[in-house]
């Protein structure tokens, strides 16, 4: 069986023991891997990843028929170990020998570990993935880069690990979605993206810039898909990176393409340089705005400030 691109280990295994009408805990165990539970983890919950030694991945791949590369490669948490210090894991890919309290080898060892908010597995597509079991199901976990969070192909935004939503309401998305794979080439593409992300989010929850347009999107969104209602939560929080998405691409390619001079930047107030003057009005155009002025302390001046610094008026400019 082979597994999905980014799938959680965890959504792996239930899928393989589903494959033989049994659970993960009891094919685990029929391979020989001891299962543990530690302290404050939910076992099997989809907050939950399961983290395997060398030895139980090794195992793993044999069972599976597939070389551990590969399955290293399709499953990126597979490896993954955030409890460096603590784990079994972590001593056995140090090289430390592994023993009981007897002197004996340790068994294959595979443990729930609790996932922090922003790594928890999210629901896949429903259609790719009932594609790709060749109609076994439609429900498996991932953790996809977030260039990959929105299925092009059937406009479906994986959202958390329990929901997924359409987006043929919001065709920007899908704009921004394949702006958002040419960004990528850029070498500054990174560092761009998380400060574009930062700003629209402080700009979504202040309510200051764009807030007209992302209540009007918002509507949309939570109008297509009455399925997904948020339990306990506001569409507002719960939707929040989905409906900043298409600006936080227009932002990052900005940002990424942006060389300040540092005399552009003196004291702690933006000032009247015109290389500030312009890029406010670029940044306005391409946003589809009158006019951008955020506010004296916002996220946007400090982006202005961290990229006129000293240590970085030499970077040398990109053509892009």
């Amino acid at each position: 069986m082979r597994p999905i691109p980014h799938e959680s280990t965890a959504s792996y295994l239930e899928r393989l023991a589903g494959a033989y009408r049994t659970t993960t805990a009891h094919l685990l165990d029929s391979l020989g891997i001891a299962l543990t539970h530690p302290r404050n983890s939910r076992g099997g919950s989809a907050g939950s990843e399961l983290r395997l030694d060398p030895a139980a991945q090794h195992r793993l791949a044999v069972f599976a028929r597939t070389p551990l590369e590969d399955l290293r490669r399709a499953l990126p948490r597979l490896t993954a170990n955030p409890t460096h210090h603590h784990s079994p894991d972590a001593r056995a890919n140090s090289g430390a020998h592994h023993t009981t309290a007897a002197g004996e080898p340790r068994p294959p060892t595979a443990t729930w570990q609790r996932c922090e908010p922003d790594e928890h597995p999210v629901l896949a597509c429903p259609a790719c993935t009932l594609r790709h079991t060749r109609g076994a199901t439609s429900r498996a976990h991932v953790h996809p880069p977030a260039h990959q969070r929105l299925c092009p192909l059937h406009r479906h935004w994986s959202l958390d690990p329990d929901h997924h939503l359409t987006t043929v309401a919001l065709p920007e998305l899908h704009r921004a979605h394949r702006e958002h794979q040419y960004l990528l080439r850029h070498p500054q593409a990174g560092d761009a993206t998380t400060w574009a992300r930062a700003i629209t989010t402080r700009w979504y929850d202040q309510q200051s810039i764009l807030a007209t347009r992302w209540q009007h999107r918002l509507k949309r969104l939570a109008g297509s898909n009455p399925h997904a209602a948020p339990a306990g939560k506001s569409w507002a929080l719960h939707a929040r990176a989905l409906i900043t998405y298409p600006e936080t691409i227009v932002l990052a390619r900005t940002l990424a393409t942006t060389n300040l001079p540092q005399q552009s930047r003196q004291g702690t107030d933006p000032g009247p340089h015109p290389a500030i003057t312009a890029l406010c009005r670029t940044t306005a155009h391409r946003l589809g705005i009158a006019r951008l002025t955020p506010p004296p302390g916002d996220l946007w001046w400090t982006w202005i400030h961290h990229t006129t610094t000293p240590a970085t008026k030499h970077r040398s400019r990109t053509t892009w």
